[in-house]
């Protein structure tokens, strides 16, 4: 009886076994809403437009934590790094006009630059950025009007000081206002005021700007290339295929850093370091620019504006 017991008993765990490997794999739907409070909001195919942020550093050395507004009454533009500066056209944020826009199969930025992203429950990463990086976005709040996130966790370096840092974000929904959307301060934050930033993306759009020179070892060139600077986002060279740019200011100092990719002009994509007012001065002289890619290639650039 007890052999016959065991007998049935492998027959009974061998069935179970087989009818599991027969159960077709579920196929997983794409997750195209955000659940907050237990209520369902749309968040793929709206444009949300930029309407507050703010910008939370955590001193390593000694735990101070600090926060401030990335926008005030007399500032519109400000970068998710004011530390270290933009990297990348995603990185540049301005009050108002920055726009997302989670589409069916891309993130489009502004309504120009589009991406490819993923979406796992309330994170979303927005991958394939012009310098090969990514970045990440927490959702931490959704409405039928708003949409809040954190954004851009980083480290940097300041004056010999280690921070942590990362911004949360405000958005409206296009075509809705919104007063007071700001979410509440994270706690333990010390109000610091508007972050300082004397570089106005602005002050850049419809200037055109000849390079002059550029130094390659000790070999210099010549090449007289015309760059116009059509958006907030967009440049082109002679006129050719708009391509992006950033800048920004390096929070502590009187310095502008100046991104162009696609600069064909001295050879690929590169980073510079200018002063502050170098727009209203209508000149760059001799300007240090790095290949983003390959951080030994520098390049000494000069660049007269002349519009």
């Amino acid at each position: 009886m007890k052999k016959t017991g065991i007998f049935i008993t492998f027959i009974l765990l061998t069935l179970v076994l087989f009818l599991q490997s027969c159960k077709k794999e579920e196929m997983l739907q794409p997750n195209n809403t955000i659940v907050t409070n237990d209520t369902v909001y749309d968040l793929i195919g709206i444009d949300w437009v930029l309407s507050d942020g703010r910008f939370y550093t955590e001193n390593m050395d000694n735990g101070d934590k600090s926060f401030y507004d990335h926008f005030g009454p007399s500032q519109i533009f400000s970068t998710l790094d004011p530390i270290s500066g933009a990297d990348v056209p995603f990185d540049t944020i301005i009050q108002d006009v920055t726009v997302w826009n989670f589409g069916n199969s891309n993130f489009i930025l502004n309504g120009v630059n589009s991406y490819n992203f993923t979406h796992f429950d309330n994170t979303i990463s927005v991958i394939g950025l012009e310098n090969g990086s990514s970045r990440p976005i927490n959702i931490t709040y959704l409405d039928d009007i708003t949409l809040t996130v954190k954004v851009h966790e980083g480290y940097g370096s300041l004056n010999g000081v280690n921070y942590a840092f990362y911004n949360t974000l405000t958005f409206v929904k296009s075509g809705e206002t919104c007063t007071s959307c700001q979410p509440n301060i994270d706690f333990g934050y010390v109000y610091q005021g508007v972050i300082n930033n004397n570089t106005d993306v602005n002050s850049i759009i419809d200037t055109k700007w000849v390079v002059t020179r550029y130094d390659e070892g000790v070999t210099p060139y010549y090449p007289n290339d015309t760059l116009d600077f059509i958006s907030s986002t967009q440049y082109t060279i002679n006129g050719g295929t708009p391509t992006n740019y950033t800048m920004s200011s390096i929070f502590g100092n009187n310095m502008t850093e100046l991104t162009l990719y696609g600069f064909y002009t001295i050879g690929g994509d590169y980073s510079g370091m200018v002063p502050n007012g170098f727009i209203t001065n209508s000149q760059i002289n001799s300007a240090t620019f790095t290949d983003i890619f390959n951080t030994n290639n520098d390049k000494l650039v000069w660049m007269v504006r002349i519009q």
